[in-house]
């Protein structure tokens, strides 16, 4: 069940992303991409033994600023943002290698997956191949929710920068934060960016007006037919 549901979830990002490449990306694609990175996320601090938070005298060491930089790198390439915050990558990374002892190791093998300019589908068959998908998709859920952890252990890195917020960003502020003035939800929102629909002059359907004949009539005959045998016996 978990591999079919891991199948989904890629196929799903993958969507998703190239929803983004084409030239924007729809709420119902950022649900998807969401959904997809989750899952993600929801095996990778479930499956591994050091989910839960370490005694401080047990706390990794700060990462360095190599490991940060391929981390933002890595980031800036799986979720197709470039503007998304250093300081946010850093309590990312910080939050991830609290909860895995393993993400330090397995994100210096993502990062040199993800040079400059990478193409987010390539870096997720890349981890695919390297059977870092469900770490990958981790970090997605990391960027999109805020947060790191799917149970009583998740910390919330940073809610306001949530890439999930981002769709609808010119016409609502994150939950619970106040914006654009008093009274700003009385004002109409901005146009949603689509165009409109083009009418495309079409055929009437068959089944409007006058019945069309599908065969042609019969021909009348010219000239009476001969009567046959049968019937000259009955007068």
């Amino acid at each position: 069940m978990h591999e079919t549901s891991s199948r989904s979830a890629a196929k799903s990002y993958a969507q998703g992303v190239a929803g983004h490449a084409c030239g924007g990306v729809t709420r119902r694609q950022v649900l998807g991409l969401s959904l997809a990175a989750l899952s993600g996320a929801n095996w990778l601090f479930k499956a591994l033994p050091s989910q839960a938070a370490p005694p401080a005298a047990a706390l990794p060491t700060a990462p360095t600023g190599e490991a940060i930089a391929g981390f933002l790198r890595f980031s800036q390439a799986i979720t197709a943002h470039e503007d998304i915050n250093p300081e946010t990558a850093t309590r990312i990374y910080i939050a991830m290698q609290r909860a895995s002892a393993d993400f330090p190791a397995q994100m210096r093998k993502l990062a040199a997956m993800a040079p400059a300019g990478s193409d987010a589908d390539a870096v997720l068959a890349s981890a695919t191949a390297a059977e870092l998908r469900e770490t990958a998709l981790a970090v997605v859920a990391a960027w999109y929710t805020g947060s790191v952890g799917s149970d009583s252990n998740a910390t919330v890195v940073s809610y306001a920068d949530a890439l999930m917020f981002r769709p609808v960003a010119d016409a609502q502020t994150p939950p619970t934060y106040c914006g654009f003035g008093p009274g700003w939800w009385t004002v109409a929102p901005p146009p949603v960016g689509v165009s409109a629909p083009v009418e495309r002059p079409t055929d009437p359907p068959p089944t409007l007006g006058f019945p069309v004949p599908t065969t042609a009539p019969a021909t009348p005959q010219s000239t009476p037919q001969p009567a046959s045998p049968s019937t000259r016996g009955a007068r």
